[in-house]
């Protein structure tokens, strides 16, 4: 493998420059992204995250997006896969809400990587009453679905192209709504560097109606940094060969929903090898600026997490607080081969 010696200042302004290029983004879309709009969004089980490896991170995966997660995230990561993925979520969250994240990606030599996922959010055993009792008539679920297939390409060694169309089906009680949707990414890797930027348009696409009401899905535009300490690394800390992953990993996010206020998300995540070249564990910390005007109570915006990788098997897990609402945990496993 060839070596490459990079002057430390260069990396350091090109590090700046990234961030530069967030905050500029930032301040001209702040005024079209609004909590103006808060509310006005169907389809909210879509801004859910999916992962518990980007969860950990703060949800700041954009430029990171290298791994089957990424057709959550940033669908041009998916181009970057060596091997074909399959990972599987499953969310703890408050209230009894079940929450499902399934992907797999198949990347091929000369035509890119195709990708299928599944989200679902079931929530089952909800009350019914149709007068003020302490004893409710019957009970009813609600379950969303959203399946997408998604597509990525490489443009050329450094640029990355991908975008995935959405089925999204939700059904209350005796009532379902469907719609359709769409994403887009990029991802820019730099050649010699271990600095890539990304960018995303999540949920483009037609309204979710229930009988006589419509609103619009939760559009939200992404772009993010991300860039690794260390030597000889490339994007996510992916070596010539694309396979080890060491080393600590800084990324970045600007969050801009349609529907409320950008924010700002941190993630980190330090990676080694242990006793064998094939074995490590990551440590992972995120945070979130803007929750804690949501859901009150302590610890809002910040997550943290773990994970194993042993050849081709890793285990993810991810700790979220949601303030008064409780604690959220989610689990995933990945799988290569």
């Amino acid at each position: 493998m060839k070596i490459i010696t990079i002057n430390n200042r260069k990396e350091q302004r090109l590090f700046f420059l990234g961030a530069l290029i967030l905050i500029f983004f930032s301040s001209n879309l702040f005024a079209a992204f609004s909590a103006k709009s808060a509310g006005t969004s169907g389809a909210a089980f879509l801004k859910i995250g999916a992962g518990a490896r980007p969860q950990a991170l703060g949800e700041a995966y954009t430029a990171v997006a290298d791994d089957a997660n990424a057709i959550h995230t940033n669908a041009a990561g998916l181009a970057t896969l060596k091997k074909n993925e399959f990972v599987a979520m499953r969310a703890q969250l408050f209230q009894d809400l079940q929450y499902h994240f399934f992907a797999y990606a198949h990347p091929t030599k000369s035509y890119g990587t195709f990708a299928f996922a599944l989200n679902n959010l079931l929530i089952s055993d909800i009350e019914r009453r149709t007068a003020d009792t302490d004893n409710p008539d019957s009970t009813f679920s609600s379950n969303d679905s959203a399946y997408t297939l998604a597509y990525a390409k490489k443009w050329d060694d450094s640029l990355s192209f991908g975008g995935g169309f959405k089925y999204i089906r939700q059904v209350l009680a005796d009532d379902a709504a469907n719609s359709y949707g769409l994403d887009l990414g990029s991802l820019y890797q730099f050649s010699e560097l271990p600095l890539a930027i990304g960018f995303s348009v999540q949920n483009l696409g037609s309204k979710v109606k229930f009988k006589d009401e419509s609103d619009s899905l939760p559009l939200t535009i992404k772009l993010g940094t991300s860039y690794r300490l260390g030597k000889n690394w490339k994007i996510s800390g992916q070596n010539g060969e694309g396979i080890e992953k060491k080393g600590l990993l800084l990324s970045m996010d600007g969050n801009f929903p349609r529907d409320n206020d950008p924010s700002l998300r941190l993630g980190s995540e330090f990676t080694k090898t242990w006793l064998r070249e094939d074995l490590s564990t990551s440590i992972r910390a995120g945070y979130q600026t803007g929750r804690n005007r949501q859901i009150e109570g302590t610890g809002i915006g910040v997550s943290a997490g773990t994970g194993i990788t042993y050849k081709f098997f890793s285990f993810d897990f991810a700790w979220m607080p949601f303030g008064n609402l409780g604690n959220t945990f989610r689990y995933s496993v990945r799988l290569e081969f």
